[in-house]
């Protein structure tokens, strides 16, 4: 069982903070400042000589990547955000089809495929859930794709992907998942959930960086570039980096397609070594510790008999989002910042997301405080 005292030192931040906002931003562990840092250094000290080395760690990212979420890593490509990746895929489905997805997503999950001109429906949620009898009920005969997080930000409710990816491979259709509020707090696993194209960023529960995303696409649809061809296209993209020639697209047939432009080292390699530090932890360790603490925090707030937007009573459901409603969220967040304790306005209330590296006493301090402010 990990140590989650020592692991708690390589965080700075809570000498500092009481941070229980890692949906919203989550901070960097030491080893991954490092390893970031030592990329500048590098560059300030060898220029471009470490071409070659800064290449082979990103491939050396990209199995990591990979393995981390249970993929093969033809079908990952980097970009540089969730929304990057979901215009991407919105570019390349919404003229199959008419699209489901939910009024609870992050705008970002929806914006890409209104602006393709899809037609999308929107699952009302109930009681912070969005269930798949109401998904099913929305399949029309022209669905395509199904849109939804695997964790949703306002709610904090975990979607079982496996069961909802029954509906899409009966029908054909697409499962597009953004796991921006699970990747590196929950097990995840694409192959497991029959994913077919997934779009997440890197400076959330990852712990890595802004700048960095991934997108992921199913091996089967990757041979067929007529149908899934890049929105754009760059030397990055093409099968053999190395021959540059203005006269002939040769796209790669694996998801390096969407790469666009020089790489974004620093951001990839700060990726790297954060998968390092949580597979070194283990993910299902991490999911048993955040559930946990979660759970405690629960328990405390019912005894401020607060009333819980997240859905709380079924475990399959549940994920390191709670969120309890308060219609002045936003002065009792900024009155809770100014005592050192992040938290964040989210959805109907106020919204509270501990990591691993975070303890009870953290959960204790939020409480204390809460009890004189709502």
């Amino acid at each position: 069982m990990p140590n989650w005292d020592n692991i708690r030192d390589d965080f700075p931040i809570t000498k500092n903070y009481t941070y229980l906002a890692n949906a919203a931003i989550a901070p960097i562990p030491t080893q991954v400042v490092e390893k970031s840092s030592k990329f500048y250094q590098d560059m300030s000290n060898h220029g471009g000589t470490l071409w070659e080395n800064w290449i082979e760690k990103m491939e050396q990212t990209r199995d990591l990547y990979a393995k981390f979420i249970h993929a093969n890593r033809d079908e990952v490509g980097f970009t540089h955000s969730t929304s990057e990746d979901m215009n991407i895929i919105a570019h390349m489905l919404a003229s199959k089809g008419s699209v489901i997805s939910n009024e609870l997503e992050f705008p970002s999950s929806n914006l890409p495929w209104l602006n393709r001109g899809a037609h999308v429906t929107m699952v009302r949620a109930r009681r912070g859930k969005i269930l798949k009898e109401d998904i099913a009920n929305a399949i029309k005969k022209k669905t395509k794709t199904i849109v939804i997080s695997h964790v949703q930000y306002s709610t904090g409710f975990r979607q079982d992907l496996k069961d909802l990816a029954e509906l899409t491979s009966k029908r054909g259709m697409y499962l597009v998942v953004n796991p921006t509020q699970s990747l590196g707090a929950l097990y995840f696993n694409v192959r497991e959930f029959d994913i077919d194209f997934m779009a997440s960023n890197g400076h959330k529960w990852i712990l890595s960086s802004f700048g960095v995303g991934a997108i992921y696409m199913k091996k089967e649809y990757l041979g067929d570039l007529q149908e899934f061809k890049p929105p754009f296209f760059s030397q990055l993209g093409q099968k053999h980096r190395e021959i540059f020639d203005n006269n002939k697209i040769d796209i790669s047939n694996t998801a390096s397609r969407f790469e666009l432009g020089s790489p974004h080292f620093s951001n990839i390699l700060s990726l790297k070594s954060a998968i390092e530090y949580l597979t070194k932890i283990g993910i299902k360790e991490i999911e048993k510790r955040v559930l946990y603490l979660t759970q405690y925090l629960v328990e405390k707030l019912r005894e401020l008999k607060v009333e819980l937007i997240s859905p709380v009573d079924e475990e399959k459901c549940r994920s390191a989002i709670i969120v309890f409603k308060e219609e002045n969220a936003q002065k009792i967040v900024m009155k809770l910042e100014k005592k050192g304790i992040m938290v964040s306005a989210r959805g109907e209330g106020i919204r509270v997301s501990p990591h691993f590296y975070n303890n009870e006493e953290d959960i204790d301090r939020l409480i204390g405080k809460l009890k004189n402010l709502i």
